[in-house]
């Protein structure tokens, strides 16, 4: 803490990201509880852990999906919230948001951190939703779940298992979305988003975790 303190451009970062736990989600929609983007993060993290181990991953998955869950939003800091159905809403627009939030990341935040740490946050922020791993220095991205256990599944590989934290932070949506509700809180937008979202998963399985029967759990 005192090395954070003292250190101008490293609390400078840890007060940027900070401001996430002021950002609400769903901004467009009233939900009770209101929750923050930092406090989405963390429970992105959690799930994807907890779901790692019900795959048995190994201890370096379980790590590394942790933590690429954890900031796996920390862009948002520097473009807010912006939700799926606005992205999906032009062809091409998730790509341009993506390509400006990487920009930004190398020059407003990276800057604030030691440069022997750069590589390994834009590894973790980066295509957060890609099965990867290193060979090599270079990232290889797209690679199938049950391949996941293989080669790669070693220390110096970083092996990070995008496709579960992609389901976990739809998962989380899910939760925030269906306790609003039931709290009779909803609007259009949470009544879609539970629509969209369960119709998805209904059938999702990854491996051993059967995420239709996860978000069957939470449906108001």
């Amino acid at each position: 803490v005192q090395k954070l303190s003292l250190g101008r451009k490293t609390a400078g970062f840890v007060d940027l990201c900070g401001q996430l736990r002021f950002q609400k989600r769903w901004s467009q929609s009233p939900r009770i509880p209101a929750t923050s983007v930092l406090g989405h993060m963390l429970v992105v993290a959690i799930l994807t852990y907890l779901s790692l181990c019900e795959a048995e991953a190994s201890a370096f998955r379980k790590k590394n999906g942790f933590l690429a869950g954890l900031f796996h939003d920390l862009p948002e800091v520097l473009t807010r919230d912006i939700t799926s159905p606005i992205k999906g809403a032009v062809e091409g627009l998730d790509e341009i948001i993506k390509d400006y939030e990487n920009k930004q990341m190398e020059a407003k935040l990276l800057p604030l951190l030691p440069s022997s740490w750069h590589k390994e946050l834009s590894y973790y922020t980066e295509n957060e939703f890609t099965n990867r791993a290193l060979s090599d220095d270079t990232v290889i991205p797209n690679i199938p779940f049950a391949e996941m256990g293989g080669a790669y599944d070693k220390a110096e590989c970083l092996p990070v298992d995008g496709e579960i934290i992609r389901c976990c932070d739809h998962l989380a949506a899910f939760i925030e979305a269906t306790i609003s509700i039931r709290h009779g809180i909803s609007s259009r937008y949470l009544l879609e988003g539970v629509e969209r979202l369960q119709k998805e998963y209904c059938q999702k399985v990854i491996g051993e975790i059967d995420y239709g029967r996860t978000f069957a759990a939470f449906v108001p």
